[in-house]
């Protein structure tokens, strides 16, 4: 595949924060879409770099034989290291989607060995995890950036409210709205405020490739 366009940054897949050496939280990403995104922008001719968690299930024989780089990651923390390791990129990148699922929380007194269940009911104090897109625009500056917005609760008014505040808390240039709350199809959030439905992965895949070409242009 000839590469053509400037390199991109794509996050696929979830993180994973131990509980123990043994068990582990996570999220139900499988890392798909995130999967199929970059193909899909490597066949457009950009180079791409993908960020891949370790506990995504999507098929990768292709994302390896193709990308420019495929980097690991398992927490929370890898993820971040590497962005920002990422930020030094020359030509620096000139486009981030942050498709990856980040967990929530995290257990910051999980130890090496395995947590006993021998005594029956078990609490266990989570704390969040840090917030990556806010943090995007200081290593990216130039940079396209495109987060997601995934919400289970409300309606679509209330999950088109929650990208336009991802937007603009986050300095971003689009947002990637879908969920129970929005609907069948993913909602393209600019920062213009203006709204593309599409209806499926594949179109989802095509409408990012051409707003990047759209945008180098």
């Amino acid at each position: 595949m000839k590469t053509l366009n400037p390199t991109l940054l794509v996050t696929i897949g979830p993180t994973q924060e131990p509980l123990d050496a043994m068990r582990l939280i996570s999220n139900r990403s499988t890392g798909e879409l995130g999967t199929l995104l970059a193909l899909h922008l490597i066949e457009c001719g950009h180079s791409v770099i993908a960020l891949r968690g370790v506990g995504s299930t999507a098929e990768s024989s292709e994302l390896f034989r193709h990308c420019k780089r495929v980097i690991p990651f398992d927490k929370t923390a890898d993820l971040k290291a590497a962005l920002e390791n990422l930020s030094a990129e020359q030509p620096p990148i000139a486009g981030v989607f942050h498709a990856a699922a980040v967990c929530d929380f995290s257990l910051p007194s999980a130890g090496t060995g395995k947590i006993s269940t021998s005594e029956g009911a078990l609490t266990l104090k989570l704390v969040p995890t840090p917030k990556l897109l806010p943090l995007l625009r200081g290593w990216f500056p130039s940079a396209r950036i495109t987060g997601w917005k995934f919400e289970a609760s409300g309606d679509r008014e209330s999950a088109l409210a929650a990208g336009i505040t991802q937007v603009r808390q986050c300095a971003t240039d689009a947002c990637i709205i879908n969920g129970p709350s929005y609907g069948e199809g993913f909602g393209v959030l600019l920062k213009s405020g203006h709204l593309t439905h599409v209806a499926d992965r594949k179109e989802l895949c095509n409408h990012l490739a051409e707003s990047m070409q759209n945008n180098s242009e």
